[in-house]
């Protein structure tokens, strides 16, 4: 049995994965612990990971520990920081130089190094609990990237590009994926200014934008960035210094000469933090310009130099749903795939992968369009269990078919339901499993979850959950999107039928239920438009601002009650407010 951990520090997870390659259990820890990005938090609590041995690998006599970071991460991580040489540096171009520095020099010792050697301890224990004997291996983070990605792929070959914001001694790399294997391409000399580390997208979007428009850094608050974007516009000199901070060289990211001091001169542009900011819209937008710049240029010496016609994105920046929309249109690419946790979540499972591809190395490893519910499970017994002992009164048990109606019934009259079924959702996004839906015909629904139900900003949008074989009705250039990775634009005759879920500039963060991969979501959305004739709901994730999506059935319980929620379902069970207590 392969146990995979990573372990950066943020969104560290586990994943079971057997010597077939199959993942038979993958969490990332912030959803036990409810606590967003999990960070510094162990992911491999003995006590949890000893009941999941148990429960997915009861025969199992050996745990292979898999991390999701080198050995020699130290020594590669602090050769490149030591090239940022502050003797050539004065001024304020110093102090910029200074903070890139002591950024890297803390995320090192305090996050990453910390963490990568935590991660095992726990295993390690719950292993002599269960007689189990171990070894452990750690890999390179962009390869525990690309396996995930490229072995949870429809393709048989493909070009993978890795775009996060820090690897050991880079931010980005290119593999190629073919005959089950991958081939990480090496990188030319970087001659720009500060060090490799420092020419980041992911460190660019996630802190030196969001900082820009007012929004926390290291929060995971890039989403909001991506819905402010529609409400801006091009801001031609922020522009022009965001070009000169962060451009492309051969292919890879750089930061040319001048760029700490465009850096610097972006300061006077930062906006302080507000619920809608107007003046930040227009930084917004230019910064997505950028990326999206930024992205098509590289993908189009990826497709150069690998000759590949499909194309793997993943790291944190594969979440920028915003760019992958525009893939097909916008690089030489004709198809590309996004799998379901492309962030450092995922890398629990590819380091377990690559393990197996270690062990085995003729074995063909296919888990083809990965099911993303691979999480804990809500067990009716539990259900049963709160409605004696809590005294709720309002709740009903139906059969599946009445279930989808008299729910579907209730969206349409506009209650906004929070729906948990089987096991969770295995990455960022919640995809029908621990989600909040909703009717998607007005706008007012999405100003009512927004402000009673989620407490957050009033501009961020609402994704819209479609059935697979009406997409190419609402959508134009309509792909199948079964995580919720891109953003398609909504065809006009359609667009008000749907405006709650149709953003600022016509598009939606989609997501295609097709009965194979959800089939008690896809028949709901069936009921729902028999009565509306509308295929398309809300779908957004069960969870407060703040806090991750749901676990556990406390979790949504709670959730329930604390806020505008007026249904809950679990399973078959159906809860309403009101008179609640018998």
């Amino acid at each position: 049995m392969y146990l995979g951990i990573s372990c950066t520090g943020h969104d560290n997870s586990i994943a079971l994965v057997n010597s077939d390659g199959k993942v038979l259990y993958a969490q990332a820890v912030e959803r036990e612990t409810q606590t967003k990005h999990g960070f510094s938090v162990c992911p491999d609590q003995p006590y949890k990971l000893a009941k999941l041995i148990k429960q997915y690998a009861p025969n199992a006599t050996h745990l292979t520990i898999c991390k999701s970071w080198p050995e020699d991460t130290p020594q590669k991580m602090g050769s490149e920081i030591n090239n940022i040489a502050m003797a050539d540096y004065d001024g304020i171009v110093r102090e910029v130089a200074g903070i890139f520095k002591g950024v890297q020099t803390h995320n090192m010792n305090d996050v990453f190094l910390p963490n990568i050697q935590m991660g095992g301890g726990g295993a390690k224990r719950a292993a002599m609990a269960l007689n189990l004997t171990t070894d452990t291996r750690q890999f390179d983070h962009h390869s525990s990237h690309a396996a995930f990605a490229c072995y949870s792929s429809p393709f048989d070959e493909a070009a993978c590009l890795v775009m996060d914001g820090y690897g050991e001694d880079s931010a980005q790399s290119i593999f190629v994926y073919k005959d089950n294997k991958l081939e990480k391409l090496p990188k030319p000399a970087y001659l720009g200014e500060l060090n490799q580390l420092s020419a980041s997208l992911g460190v660019y979007y996630g802190v030196t934008v969001c900082r820009l428009c007012g929004f926390a850094m290291d929060s995971g608050e890039e989403w909001k960035v991506m819905g402010l974007a529609p409400y801006g516009e091009l801001n031609e000199p922020v522009l022009a210094l965001l070009r000169k901070h962060i451009a492309v060289k051969d292919g890879y990211l750089t930061l040319p000469e001048g760029s700490t001091a465009a850096l610097a001169a972006l300061r006077p542009h930062t906006r302080p933090y507000a619920q809608f900011p107007k003046e930040a819209a227009d930084l917004a937008y230019t910064a997505q310009y950028h990326f999206n710049e930024l992205m098509a240029e590289i993908l189009t010496h990826v497709h150069a130099v690998t000759g590949m016609d499909n194309i793997v994105i993943t790291g944190g920046c594969a979440l920028n749903s915003s760019f992958n929309g525009r893939v097909i249109e916008n690089t030489p690419f004709s198809d590309l795939f996004v799998p379901c946790a492309p962030g450092d979540d995922g890398n629990s499972v590819g380091a377990a992968l690559l393990a197996v591809k270690q062990d085995f190395p003729d074995k063909v490893i296919q888990n083809r369009l990965q099911t993303p519910y691979l999480g804990d499970e809500i067990l009716e017994e539990e259900v049963e269990n709160f409605i004696e002992k809590s005294g709720f009164g309002n709740v009903h048990k139906h059969d599946w078919q009445d279930l989808y109606q008299n729910v579907a019934h209730m969206m349409a009259e506009g209650k906004v339901v929070a729906w948990v079924q089987g096991r969770a959702e295995f990455g960022p996004r919640a995809l029908g499993h621990r989600s909040i839906l909703a009717d998607s015909r007005s706008i007012e629904m999405k100003t009512k979850i927004n402000a009673a139900v989620k407490f957050r900003e009033p501009f961020r949008p609402f994704a819209p959950m479609i059935l697979a074989d009406k997409g190419d009705e609402y959508f134009e250039n309509y792909h199948d999107t079964p995580y919720m990775e891109k953003v398609a634009t909504f065809k006009p005759l359609i667009r008000e039928a749907v405006s709650a879920v149709c953003h600022a500039d016509n598009t939606g963060r989609l997501q295609s239920v097709t009965k194979e991969r959800n089939e008690h979501v896809y028949h709901l959305i069936e009921a729902f438009e028999k009565i509306t004739g509308v295929p398309v709901i809300i779908n957004t994730s069960l969870n407060v601002m703040g806090k991750p999506i749901v676990s556990s059935l406390n979790d949504a319980v709670m959730t329930f009650l604390t806020t505008d929620i007026e249904v809950l379902v679990m399973g078959q069970y159906v809860f309403t407010k009101g008179q609640t207590i018998r």
